[in-house]
C-alpha cells in the first residue's frame, strides 16, 4: 500500500514547483475517486470501506516494547529529530555504535524519534549499555512537555524559514517547563509544535500550543488544539517575541490550574473557556 502511494506521487506529483509538490496537492488536483482507482489498479485488489477508528493516544511509547514475534523494539526520544554529538551527550556516536552491533532495523516515527527495531533477547543488554553510555535514554529524564514537543528544521537549512525552530525550541521548552512547575503542572503532558514559517511542517495548527514563525525571534501563538491532534487550534497572539509568549502562557496556565475539570487536557480547557464558538468535541 505504502509503496503504491509513493509510486503514484512519483508518477503524478508536481516535480517542478516545490510549493505544489506534496501528495496532498496531487489528491486535491485529481480527486479522491481518481486516487482510489489508480491505487486499486496498482494493488490488484479493491479497497474495503473505511472502518470506524478513534485515536486513543498521542506520542510514542518510549523504551522497550516486546513484539508478537518475541523480539524487542527500543524507542528513543530524539529531540526535534536531530541526532548530533554535543558536549553533554554524544548521540550521533552512540547511534553509530548501536548500528555496529544491531542486526535488526532502524525506523523513524512521525514524531521525529527513532526505533531500534527487532532486537533479540541476547542483544538487548548490549544495546542498553550503549544507550546509557551515550545519553540516549533521555525519555527517562525529560518532562512530558519535552517528550511531546516538535519543531521543523527551519534555519539555517530551510530556505522558506523566517524564524528559528529546531535550534530554539529546546531552550523555550525549558522556560515553559519552569512556568508549569510554578503552577504545579510539571506532570502535565501538553503538545507543543514550532515552525519557522506558516507552511506548518511540524503540524503547529494541531497542537495545544502552536508557534508559527513570522520573523527573527517573532511568532504567532496558537492555542486550543486537542492533545490527540483531532482539533485545530486558533491564533491568539500575532507576531510576538519570547517575553510575550511566556507572559501569555503564564496567564493561561494559571487559569488552567484553577479552572480545569477533572482529567481535562490543556487544549480542551482553552477551547472550552477562551475560544468562543469552538466545539469541545471537534472542529468548528
Amino acid at each position: 500500500m505504502a509503496a503504491a502511494i509513493v509510486g503514484i506521487q512519483r508518477d503524478f506529483g508536481d516535480r517542478e514547483n516545490r510549493r505544489h509538490a506534496r501528495f496532498k496537492y496531487t489528491v486535491e488536483d485529481r480527486g479522491l475517486e481518481w486516487l482510489r482507482q489508480e491505487l486499486e489498479q496498482r494493488l490488484g485488489w479493491a479497497l474495503e470501506p473505511a472502518r470506524p477508528f478513534a485515536f486513543t493516544q498521542n506520542g510514542d511509547r518510549f523504551g522497550w516494547q516486546r513484539t508478537d514475534e518475541g523480539l524487542w523494539h527500543l524507542l528513543l526520544h530524539i529531540e526535534n529529530g536531530r541526532i548530533t554529538d554535543q558536549a553533554d551527550a554524544m548521540h550521533l556516536t552512540g547511534m553509530r555504535e548501536i548500528a555496529r552491533i544491531h542486526e535488526g532495523e532502524f525506523r523513524l516515527t512521525p514524531n521525529q524519534n527513532v526505533i531500534v527495531a527487532n532486537v533479540s533477547d541476547a542483544a538487548r543488554g548490549d544495546i542498553d549499555e550503549l544507550v546509557t553510555q551515550f545519553g540516549l535514554d533521555g525519555w527517562k529524564r525529560h518532562s512530558l512537555l519535552r517528550l511531546h514537543a516538535m519543531a521543523c528544521v527551519a534555519l539555517p537549512t530551510c530556505s522558506l524559514a523566517m524564524a528559528e525552530a529546531e535550534r530554539y525550541l529546546p531552550q523555550l521548552i525549558g522556560r515553559i517547563e519552569s512556568l508549569l512547575d510554578q503552577h504545579g503542572l510539571d506532570r502535565q503532558a501538553i503538545t507543543v509544535r514550532m515552525t519557522g514559517c506558516p507552511n506548518g511542517c511540524a503540524r503547529p495548527y494541531l497542537a495545544e500550543i502552536g508557534l508559527v514563525g513570522k520573523g527573527p525571534g517573532r511568532y504567532n501563538l496558537h492555542l486550543g488544539g486537542r492533545f490527540d491532534g483531532t482539533r485545530l487550534n486558533r491564533r491568539v497572539r500575532e507576531n510576538v517575541d519570547e517575553a510575550e509568549i511566556l507572559a501569555t502562557l503564564d496567564g493561561y496556565f494559571r487559569d488552567y490550574r484553577a479552572g480545569r475539570r477533572s482529567g481535562e487536557a490543556f487544549g480542551d480547557f482553552i477551547a472550552r473557556t477562551e475560544l468562543p464558538g469552538r466545539s469541545e468535541s471537534g472542529n468548528d
